[in-house]
């Protein structure tokens, strides 16, 4: 027989962050119940109280408290590597756009531990290049509308083996910590295994040891 615990237990495990966010003691259990009571009720076709539903996810909470969210471990030999003094400005997508790569293409020189990105969006064009190369990027996109600037960032990247795309919340893992440690992301990006966040220069340092401490699974979190 199907009963409001049943639903509820079906609902946290087909959702895990769910799990996380009790397990963490992030939500109002009553503000839970309200947002699983139209899902419980369609499911039972009849009314619900919301007093049922808390006690369901309370005696769940209770279970569930020691368990793991996430079942697997990082691997050992990910390649970590680290890069600061970077600026980054994003400016409107143009027609001129392609003139600007091919200018800062042929500008900057790409001698070793030199670094040059583009990131295009729908609206918007973003350049990654070292600090040391900030007048050149402003002399190639004068003129345009620029909408963000950002000087001194550093980044942490990680190299990722293919497969670990497929597995859920495995950039989660690595936002959620950061974000429970008070250190803002100010670009986020994935080049097919390559994951590259970048961090101001202030909370750099912070921010790679939360995120070794994930990758070499020290984190209790």
């Amino acid at each position: 027989m199907v009963t409001v615990q049943h639903l509820v237990k079906k609902e946290l495990e087909r959702n895990p962050f769910l799990i996380d966010i009790l397990q963490q003691q992030l939500i109002n259990i009553t503000a839970l119940a309200l947002k699983l009571q139209p899902i419980i009720e369609k499911e039972l076709q009849r009314s619900v109280k919301i007093t049922a539903i808390s006690m369901a996810l309370r005696r769940h909470s209770t279970e569930i408290a020691k368990r793991s969210v996430f079942h697997w471990k990082f691997p050992k030999d990910l390649e970590v590597s680290t890069k600061s003094q970077i600026y980054e400005v994003a400016i409107e997508k143009t027609p001129k756009s392609k003139k600007i790569f091919d200018q800062l293409y042929t500008n900057i020189k790409r001698h070793k531990g030199e670094f040059l990105s583009f990131v295009e969006g729908t609206y918007e064009i973003v350049v990654f290049t070292n600090q040391r190369n900030k007048n050149q990027v402003k002399h190639a996109i004068k003129g345009q509308k620029i909408t963000s600037e950002q000087n001194n960032l550093a980044y942490v990247t990680v190299n990722w083996a293919k497969i670990t795309k497929d597995i859920p919340g495995i950039y989660y893992r690595i936002t959620r910590e950061l974000a429970f440690k008070n250190i803002s992301i100010q670009s986020f990006h994935t080049i097919g295994a390559e994951m590259i966040i970048f961090f101001k220069e202030e909370d750099f340092v912070r921010a790679y040891q939360v995120i070794d401490s994930i990758l070499h699974n020290k984190s209790q979190m």
